[in-house]
């Protein structure tokens, strides 16, 4: 009997050039649509908590305007929540505190990025994520159900 063998030449390269393709047009797919974001919407239990700008210099006017001296505008149900922060030196500084399932978590928003401060949960995965600025990215704390996400 004569052995075929499973993969031939021609079907790697065909393989590899397909991947190529599709690694392609995955990385042009992300820099076309994946833009600065304005705002944060944050969801705690897929309850919206509050929608806060991100403060960056391209906000147009029907945004809330981000105000230093009460540490920004937030639009939503608990949008009081923000105060202003220059204890890092930093300007336009908004913390906000978002009480979760098994605690409270600290939302800091500067220099058009957003970063979770600090959480009561146990395994921190959400404090050491890195802070979030382009349209679709996300910070959740499964603990809390506390969700962060960047919007337009």
């Amino acid at each position: 009997m004569e052995k075929t063998k499973l993969f031939r030449k021609n079907d790697i390269i065909i393989v590899l050039v397909l991947l190529s393709l599709a690694a392609a047009g995955l990385f042009v797919f992300r820099l076309t649509h994946m833009g600065e974001g304005r705002k944060v919407r944050v969801t705690v239990d897929g309850e919206l908590f509050g929608e806060y700008d991100l403060g960056t210099k391209d906000t147009e006017d029907d945004l809330p305007a981000f105000d230093a001296v009460a540490g920004g505008q937030g639009t939503g149900k608990n949008s009081d929540d923000t105060c202003k922060d220059t204890s890092a030196g930093k300007e336009n500084v908004q913390r906000i505190e978002i009480p979760g399932k098994v605690g409270k978590c600290i939302l800091v928003i500067s220099d058009g990025k957003a970063d979770m401060e600090s959480a009561d949960c146990p395994n921190q995965i959400c404090v050491h994520h890195s802070a979030i600025s382009h349209t679709g990215e996300t910070i959740v704390c499964l603990p809390n159900r506390v969700v962060i996400e960047v919007v337009e």
